[in-house]
């Protein structure tokens, strides 16, 4: 697996805040090899607990909802085909882990360097609704490792804060939550966490202490399966 990190900005967060009761309590380290067809252009490795980031289909989403979204920034136009994110399961007693919906949102920086554009979702850039089977989730130590192969290739423009938001969808009361597992150190700014009905109000976007654990690849072997650079698509 090649690995090229691109980042403007290195900035480790020095605060430690108490985890809000939102958040899981499982954590581990990832051991996930990826591929030798595998250029990993951006890498933030799981390092700790789990941020809840999930649509309830048994609640009110209008009502209860709850989200987690990273930065990311290029140094030059990069392209990629495929994304790999790290998560875990509390309050149910599975099993493990639950087939169903997943959801990506990517969103542009709202200007302050700190947060994606608001209102959230409806302000996103591309949004992928990822249906059961249409990517993989394998164990990885007491997490677990998604990997989407995306539709269409994308291409982010150089020099542009982008912010990524990884959930699922399930009902809480048949299988209680999922999480996006936490990240360490921080790049650029740490990630930010929403939730709506949770805490009393809409809270979008708060700046957590960490950020989240996910990868952005371009596989040589997926390019290898397209016939045509009618295949690549710009996210604009």
């Amino acid at each position: 697996m090649k690995l090229v990190l691109f980042v403007l900005v290195l900035a480790v967060s020095l605060s430690i805040a108490a985890d809000p009761t939102l958040f899981g309590g499982v954590g581990g380290g990832s051991t996930w090899p990826g591929s030798d067809a595998d250029t990993v252009y951006w890498a933030q490795a799981p390092t700790g607990f789990a941020m809840a980031s999930q649509k309830f289909t048994d609640m009110d989403s209008t009502a209860t909802d709850c989200g987690v979204a990273d930065d990311f920034e290029f140094l030059e136009e990069t392209t990629i085909n495929k994304i790999r994110w790290w998560g875990v399961y509390w309050s149910g007693a599975g099993p493990y882990p639950v087939d169903c919906y997943a959801q990506i949102y990517l969103y542009l920086d709202d200007g302050t360097g700190n947060a994606p554009t608001l209102p959230e979702h409806s302000t996103a850039i591309q949004y992928w609704a990822i249906a059961p089977g249409e990517y993989t989730e394998l164990p990885d130590g007491d997490n677990f490792v998604i990997e989407y192969e995306l539709p269409t290739w994308v291409v982010f423009d150089a020099n542009v804060k982008y912010w990524i938001e990884f959930r699922k969808v399930f009902s809480f009361s048949e299988f209680g939550q999922w999480g996006w597992v936490r990240s360490e150190p921080v790049f650029l700014s740490p990630c930010v966490q929403g939730t709506t009905g949770f805490t009393g109000g809409p809270i979008w976007w708060e700046a957590q202490a960490t950020d989240a654990s996910f990868e952005l690849i371009f596989d040589d072997a997926l390019a290898l399966e397209s016939s045509t650079w009618g295949d690549i698509k710009t996210i604009f």
